[in-house]
């Protein structure tokens, strides 16, 4: 049996990026989830691009509501699909994402579910996000995450 260590290390870098912007959400480090971004552009749907770090900073800053500096979100990814292109300087992602929230007073619930459609590159540096599509097939109470989202119940979004 061979192994591509090329495509070990790709896959590794890339998975590590979509771990990054769940941790770095969940743990309120809002700056650091918008460095992913620095040379990429954030969908949070087809109208809404946010390219590079001061537009998705912005963003963050502005809408999402932080409890004792966290979000109070757990951001969880499964089913994540990496293909690598032929010349392995770019790669497509597809993965589910279910985001639980439990902020004081309220009882956890789930708010929303999905998937992320990732586009990466490499360069010196290493591997980075170059586009990030978030498609909803389910969203539930947001009103306690965003900044005039709308409470309801859960469903198709």
């Amino acid at each position: 049996m061979t192994y591509d260590l090329e495509r070990l290390d790709a896959e590794d870098a890339i998975t590590r990026l979509l771990f990054a912007y769940c941790e770095g959400i969940d743990e309120g480090a809002l700056d650091d989830v918008a460095r992913l971004f620095e040379h990429g552009t954030w969908y949070l749907t087809a109208d809404t691009p946010l390219a590079g770090f001061d537009a998705v900073s912005g963003f963050l800053a502005d809408n999402v509501i932080l409890y004792d500096g966290v979000p109070a979100t757990r951001h969880t990814v499964s089913n994540i699909r990496i293909d690598l292109a032929d010349d392995r300087r770019s790669a497509r992602s597809r993965s589910y994402v279910v985001v639980f929230q439990s902020v004081p007073g309220a009882a956890p619930h789930i708010m929303f579910q999905g998937a992320y459609d990732d586009t990466f590159t490499v360069d010196e540096h290493g591997w980075h996000f170059a586009e990030r599509r978030i498609r909803a097939d389910g969203t539930g109470d947001m009103s306690l995450h965003l900044k005039g989202a709308e409470a309801r119940s859960v469903g198709v979004g």
